[in-house]
């Protein structure tokens, strides 16, 4: 039975989850280049994220500049939250190879696909120049780019069945792991991408030899307070893209709180954080510009102020008319045109609503007519 590493990764990926967290954690003997490491809690040395601190097209080359090789560990790792592989993949820019590492490969490496590339590009030492990285990573780009685009395209072709997203009104209240399933049965490429995984289950062996001296009420406390060393996990692990992507999707669709969405702003794939009723991705950008959520929710700040600015000269007008009407209930003249005026008010408010007129349009018309 193959074990889990329990030294510094320089072979394959691992990808383990952990769905009451809605995380996912990974490990990969990446090269970092314009990335920072940083905890995602200050106190906590285990889990590590990745960030992109540069546009890749945007960095002079240096000779002497070296960066270097920085593998994770299972108990040091990094952390996602779930899905997060799998969407960025989706939504990576694969068009060139400064897009494809500024979108993907910067936190993932090339490890997934160095089986498509026809030399071993990594050094033996933990060092090389920039220069070498960029030139290395252009090759392997050179090389797979196709295959990425195609897989890309297949991936999106089956998420778009699963949850819904392609129009297909006809299936749409069926179930979506059946959807899943019964898709990777029928098409002939997808299929070969759940091969080659391994799953690895944990044990208790090491977690035994290092910790039996422990009392019950410290051990107890340690797993409470989430010790890495303390949890097991099942494992995946595999040389492949494709694989590991499959894994996650397989993950995903098995867990009816988790849905894929495309955001309403700019149309990439995400993972609802709180609500499935969410429709702005907080995706990162890569020139750091505010995200769709934030964006989203400015946007309806405002809107919301000027649905409200409209909305009070409504009912504002509104009793205005009606007491004037009240006060004359004889005059056939002021209902009528109480009635007419409620009318077209209204359908005007609900116009705005549905976004076919603007609010300031409803707004000078209220004024115009008041």
């Amino acid at each position: 039975m193959r074990e889990l590493p329990r030294v510094n990764i320089n072979e394959d990926f691992y990808l383990w989850f952990n769905f009451e967290e809605k995380e996912e954690y990974y490990a990969t003997p990446l090269y970092l280049y314009n990335v920072s490491r940083e905890r995602i809690k200050p106190e906590d040395e285990t889990r590590l994220c990745l960030n992109l601190e540069k546009d890749i097209s945007k960095t002079k080359s240096n000779k002497k500049r070296e960066i270097i090789r920085q593998p994770a560990t299972i108990y040091i790792h990094y952390v996602e939250s779930i899905g997060a592989l799998l969407i960025n993949f989706l939504n990576a820019d694969f068009t060139t190879y400064e897009t494809s590492y500024n979108t993907f490969f910067y936190a993932y490496g090339y490890e997934l696909i160095k089986e498509y590339v026809p030399y071993q590009y990594t050094k033996s030492d933990s060092f090389i120049t920039d220069i070498e990285f960029k030139s290395i990573i252009k090759d392997i780009y050179d090389t797979s780019s196709d295959r990425l685009i195609e897989w890309q395209d297949n991936f999106k072709k089956c998420v778009d069945f699963v949850y819904n997203l392609n129009g297909n009104e006809d299936l749409k209240e069926k179930n979506k792991l059946s959807k899943f399933i019964a898709y990777t049965i029928k098409d002939s490429d997808f299929y070969t991408y759940s091969q080659g995984i391994e799953i690895i289950t944990d044990n208790y062996i090491d977690i035994h030899n290092k910790y039996h001296y422990e009392t019950l009420d410290k051990l107890i406390n340690e797993i409470d307070n989430k010790n890495q060393e303390l949890e097991l996990h099942n494992v995946y692990t595999s040389k492949n893209l494709t694989n590991i992507c499959f894994t996650i999707l397989d993950q995903i669709v098995r867990h009816e709180n988790l849905q894929i969405k495309t955001c309403l702003n700019c149309g990439r794939y995400f993972i609802p954080t709180y609500r499935q009723n969410e429709i702005y991705c907080d995706l990162a950008n890569v020139d750091k510009s505010p995200t769709c959520k934030e964006k989203g929710a400015g946007e309806q700040y405002r809107k919301n102020l000027e649905n409200n600015k409209v909305q009070a000269l409504y009912r504002r007008i509104y009793q205005q008319k009606f007491m004037t009407a009240y006060r004359n209930k004889e005059s056939k003249t002021i209902q009528k045109e109480f009635e007419q005026w409620k009318k077209e008010a209204r359908d005007k408010i609900n116009k705005v609503k549905k976004g076919k007129l603007n609010e300031d349009e409803v707004y000078n018309w209220l004024v115009e007519n008041k």
